[in-house]
């Protein structure tokens, strides 16, 4: 989480959505780094019980909060790229002797192994409690409309570099079965409605924003 303060937004990091590359330029405007608020990925249900009330007492207003999404296969490819790399060899997190095809079935089981277990989007976002949910959500797709919606609101030209970047499944495509997919789709159902809501126009804007606006303005 990011407080900006300025530009009365908070940042909730959704993981795997370009999260290292916006902390890098979003840290010199932030007046709450992971490191002072101890959590690095809080999601909007935790932000909602633990920072809302706190940090409109603060600011003096309701913050605006902002997360990125991605498209959910997308998203599960991203991870299982990123548990092989190198340092996760031996780890029973790795997906190095997994087909992502067994990566996305031990994802769908009641309870997945260690190197499965990845956070829902959609529970993140604040779309699978009764909290209000995270008021911006930007396509990962369209980072350009997250940039210039920052650059508007912090009055700066911030550019997005790359950093952290999941390697490459070596040898591995990563493909599915249609029945799999299927499958996946119908477990995350409340998640792919979602994207396809955010990947519309790019941005997902959310009644409490929309509310924030008009009241500041």
């Amino acid at each position: 989480m990011l407080v900006l303060k300025e530009a009365g937004l908070v940042y909730l990091s959704n993981p795997k959505t370009a999260t290292q590359s916006l902390r890098a330029i979003l840290v010199p405007h932030a007046g709450a780094t992971p490191e002072n608020t101890g959590e690095k990925h809080i999601n909007a249900a935790l932000y909602a019980r633990k920072w809302a009330a706190l940090l409109a007492a603060r600011l003096g207003r309701p913050p605006n909060t902002f997360a990125v999404m991605r498209e959910p296969q997308d998203h599960l490819g991203s991870w299982y790229r990123y548990r092989q790399r190198d340092a996760l060899r031996g780890h029973e997190n790795a997906t190095h002797d997994v087909s992502f095809a067994e990566f996305i079935e031990a994802v769908l089981t009641d309870d997945p192994p260690p190197f499965a277990r990845i956070g829902r989007q959609a529970r993140f976002l604040g779309f699978l409690h009764d909290v209000p949910p995270v008021d911006f959500i930007f396509d990962y797709a369209r980072l350009d409309l997250m940039m210039d919606f920052l650059n508007k609101r912090l009055g700066t030209d911030l550019r997005l570099p790359r950093r952290n970047v999941s390697p490459e499944a070596a040898g591995t495509a990563l493909t599915l079965p249609d029945t799999l997919v299927e499958r996946l789709r119908a477990v995350l159902a409340v998640e792919f409605a979602l994207y396809e809501k955010v990947s519309g126009s790019g941005i997902l804007e959310s009644e409490t924003a929309l509310s924030v606006k008009v009241t500041s303005s």
